[in-house]
């Protein structure tokens, strides 16, 4: 998922959204009586007077949502209120976070949340609603999902929750909130797309709901819980009637599909914060058809435009465009309204998305693909863009500019044919309106945006023809240099249509090089002499990150993604900890401060962090030994040690649970020679589960790899193995290996390759789930274990990892992790073809760096912002290319180096 609201507060790194300096205009209620105080947190202002909630932990919060358009009243009118009876309250700071928690993409669970209230009582909360209702009776805002509406009020919602701020962390990095029920004891706080109460508790509200105004109303009310039965996601448990708000509550018409105005809903295909689409069927004729919902004031874009207003544009778009030109937008069947949401009908288009179809026939995604499906594959590539061009220069000569021209938008059918679907935004081109809306990569940057309406589509077409040969946009726009490095890759497969790569390239000319700022090399300059430029390219990685060290920053002292905000910044993955590996393997001083605050950070949160190796403490005790910072270490090492989820054995994985832990104890021992180590790493390990039991203790959905799954588990027993000499523990891990390979997608081809969990099908090369992933553990097994499905599926293993087209640069889910995967191979075996495929892909960088005046920086997760953690970011590429240069022991946190170190047997002990 695209990290957007951690894109918006900063043009080159991500960040919260609540650190951005433009809020546009500032929310606060007029007057304040004396004695209340004004707290930010957040995106919320904070209202309250004196101590209000001391001693009140959980009960009925009180929300309150608004149009866009009625922001300021309705905020002065609850405030009001609020003081009167003197209830505490917080409302969004500003314009901008109104917009961020309501627009299409915004979670579903936040929107519609422009107030909350925190009533001490169910007395205090029945007199604020009851007053509320009644002041706000000609007011109108989007349904909160996770609520329930107050009797008929439009506006005022509640449900039961946490006051005070009260999480669980897990073993990923991620909080649970936490609500106290009936019995006393602590529960997640949940927050999904239905009213929920904790155990035993009741709704003191819901006999002052009226009954249904209509019969349509607990129908549509119904319907968000009824998309597994292919319902309409109508509001969830909005409407009046309580019994509506059971899942098991059959739809409308009793059991089966939903049916409004003569359409079936079967299946949902999708959901955003605007609402729904689906699959449905016209009851009357059996025809297949598409039906797109808008939820009541959500989905609001620039100019206050809500998804409703969109909608209700799209059908009068597709009904003006099926009158003068048939067949080139999607059949408009139908507009109606049930409940409070909009629906549109067309048509079925049946086919792929292009995104889709790319990924499923590029060459350049398989390694065994030669010139002959190259060629096949770019010839399909000029028809499907001809066709394409040509739908779009039909569209503008019925006097329609299409806006959003992207692969979501355009479906391709079975005979190679195209279609373009969602005219959400497209518009008139005599229009005086400004496009406002886009996809990333595909929207024209506003230098380019002049008086030629025409540039949103021609520039959308471009990164089509950019897509199809290579999804690079986003590094593209920041440096064009970095095309002619895909241009060469591409060549050395197969031929290249020029025609197509000079229409991908339109936009992306190369450009002189700011003042200060040295160009990446050229790909003949590279490849002349590799080696030199890797180590150029290593060192001003190195110096970049160096630069980006900020000691003082209040949320992180190197940049991370929004995993990092949402996890903590210290840990492995995101965090300080993970950048002084790489620039520790890297032989860099570290800048001055960030150790100390390394150590300040854990120590001093010890207790808020979660224990796992690359989550949390236990990585954290990793590096900080390693920079002989041994005392720390210990003290960090025994609090993941203690803590629950290691204590109650809730997570077994590499990650975030026992088998980190444990392999860290390994490391310890390798610092210390203290045997108790040993024994702890011996006692973790022995409390692993049972094989048949080990699902619920991976990662969400039965993972995969060496990360989350069973990869991870079975090389800490082979580390743990080579470290003591007892191999009591190897054929356990060479079941859990053949376990994963059962799972491969694709079990006889020349690549294994393997799904991300048992709900995630996508087959993925990487080193946190994938190829690689397995090739990091079976390398190490194949060195001490005679097993000839292993040491048969190796070379399978690598077949995969040794392409050079990712769409990430980063260590876990991109080429830095390959890389790094072949280069260890190499380094493990001796096998000299692993160095030369680990050279290649070290190369295949250049396509992803972005020269800056204090070095060269990558992009992390997603490509949106430059990051330097470990998992996505530039640390990630810089400990591939120290290792490829300087091979060294263990730089993935393994402890080869120890092997034989601890001889004493199991069973003298």
């Amino acid at each position: 998922m695209i990290p957007f609201p951690f894109v918006v507060a900063d043009r080159e790194f991500y960040a919260p959204l609540e650190t951005t300096r433009d809020r546009g205009e500032i929310y606060r209620p007029g007057p304040v009586p004396d004695g209340w105080t004004e707290t930010p947190s957040g995106i919320w202002t904070m209202w309250h007077r004196g101590k209000q909630l001391r001693g009140v932990e959980d009960g009925w919060k009180v929300h309150v949502s608004a149009r866009p358009d009625r922001l300021p009243y309705v905020l002065d009118t609850v405030a009001a209120v609020c003081f009167e009876q003197d209830v505490a309250f917080k409302h969004l700071a500003g314009r901008l976070f109104y917009w961020w928690t309501h627009h299409k993409q915004a979670a579903r669970q936040q929107s519609g949340k422009f107030i909350a209230a925190y009533p001490t009582s169910v007395a205090a909360a029945r007199d604020l609603m009851e007053r509320l209702r009644t002041e706000l009776a000609d007011e109108e805002g989007p349904f909160i999902l996770t609520d329930r509406r107050y009797r008929d009020s439009r506006t005022v919602h509640y449900r039961y929750g946490a006051f005070a701020p009260r999480e669980r962390v897990n073993a990923d990095g991620t909080h649970t909130l936490l609500v106290r029920g009936t019995d006393g004891e602590l529960e997640e706080d949940r927050r999904g797309f239905s009213f929920y109460l904790p155990a035993g508790m009741t709704d003191p509200f819901v006999e002052t709901r009226p009954a249904p105004k209509s019969p349509a109303e607990p129908a549509a009310a119904s319907a968000d819980r009824a998309v597994a039965k292919a319902g309409a996601e109508a509001g969830a448990n909005a409407a009046a009637d309580p019994a509506a708000d059971s899942v098991d509550e059959p739809a409308a018409g009793g059991g089966g599909p939903i049916v409004f105005h003569g359409f079936a809903f079967e299946d949902a295909l999708q959901f955003t914060n605007s609402g729904g689409a689906y699959l449905g069927r016209e009851t009357a004729t059996g025809r297949k058809v598409f039906i797109k919902e808008a939820r009541a004031h959500t989905g609001v874009a620039m100019g206050d435009t809500t998804a409703p207003d969109q909608l209700r544009s799209e059908w009068q778009t597709l009904t003006a465009l099926h009158e003068t030109a048939p067949g080139l937008a999607p059949e408009p069947l139908a507009y109606f309204r049930e409940w409070e949401h909009d629906f549109l009908v067309t048509e079925f288009i049946e086919g792929t998305t292009l995104q889709r179809w790319m990924v499923a026939n590029q060459v350049m995604l398989g390694v065994d693909r030669g010139p002959e499906a190259a060629g096949d594959y770019y010839g399909r590539c000029e028809k499907l863009f001809a066709e394409i061009e040509s739908t779009l220069h039909r569209l503008h000569t019925a006097g329609y500019l299409f806006v959003d021209v992207s692969p979501g938008n355009v479906m391709v059918t079975e005979d190679d044919g195209i279609r373009l679907v969602d005219f959400e935004a497209a518009q008139r081109l005599d229009s005086d309106d400004t496009p406002v809306m886009g996809t990333p990569g595909y929207t024209p940057p506003a230098e380019l945006v002049g008086d030629d309406p025409l540039i949103h589509d021609k520039y959308g077409l471009a990164g089509l023809a950019l897509l199809l040969i290579g999804p690079f946009h986003q590094v593209a726009q920041r440096n064009p240099d970095t095309l002619a490095h895909l241009r060469r890759e591409l060549l050395e497969r197969a031929p290249l249509p020029e025609p197509l790569w000079e229409r991908a390239v339109a936009y992306h000319r190369p450009r002189p090089a700011a003042q200060g700022v040295t160009p990446i090399p050229t790909p003949e300059e590279v490849a002349a002499d590799p080696l030199r430029h890797l180590a150029d390219l290593r060192d001003r990685t190195a110096d970049a990150m160096v630069a980006m060290a900020d000691p003082a920053h209040p949320d992180r002292v190197f940049p991370t993604i929004a995993e990092g905000y949402q996890s903590n910044t210290q840990c492995l993955a995101f965090g300080t900890a993970g950048v002084v590996h790489a620039l520790t393997r890297a032989g860099r001083a570290l800048p001055d401060g960030v150790l100390e605050r390394l150590r300040h950070d854990a120590l001093g949160g010890v207790g808020k962090l979660p224990p796992g190796l690359f989550a949390g403490t236990a990585g954290i005790a990793w590096v900080l030994a390693d920079q002989g910072m041994l005392d720390e270490a210990r003290d960090l090492l025994t609090a993941a040690d203690r803590h629950p989820i290691i204590a109650s054995g809730a997570s077994a994985t590499l990650y975030g649970g026992t088998s980190g832990v444990a392999l860290t104890h390994l490391a310890m021992y390798g610092h210390t020679r203290d045997e108790h180590h040993i024994d702890r790493a011996l006692e973790l390990t022995a409390a692993l589960p049972a094989d048949a039991d080990l699902t619920p203790y991976l990662g969400a959905n039965d993972a995969t790899g060496l990360v989350h799954g069973r990869t991870g588990i079975a090389l800490l027993l082979q580390q743990l193995a080579a470290v003591t000499g007892a191999d009591d523990e190897l054929a356990r891990g060479v079941r859990l290996l053949h376990a994963e390979l059962d799972r491969a997608t694709e079990p006889d081809s020349p690549g294994l390759a393997f799904p991300i969990s048992a709900t995630d099908n996508r087959s993925l090369p990487y080193l946190y789930c994938g190829s690689a992933s397995m090739a990091h553990t079976v390398t190490r097994y194949t060195r001490s274990v005679d097993d000839e499905r292993l040491a048969d599926a190796l070379p399978r293993l690598l077949t995969s990892t040794r392409t050079t087209y990712t769409v990430m640069s980063g260590l876990w889910q991109g080429l830095s992790g390959l890389g790094l995967g072949l280069a260890e191979y190499g380094r493990l075996t001796g096998d000299g073809q692993g160095r030369d495929d680990a050279i290649r892909a070290a190369c295949g960088l250049f396509k992803f760096a972005v020269p800056h005046e204090t070095g060269i920086r990558f992009l992390g997760d997603q490509l949106m912002r430059f990051s330097a953690d470990l998992w996505s970011g530039s640390a990630g590429v810089l400990l591939f290319l120290s290792q490829l240069l300087a091979p060294a022991p263990d730089p993935l946190f393994t402890v080869d180096a120890l092997a034989g170190a601890y001889s004493r047997s199991v069973a003298a002990r």
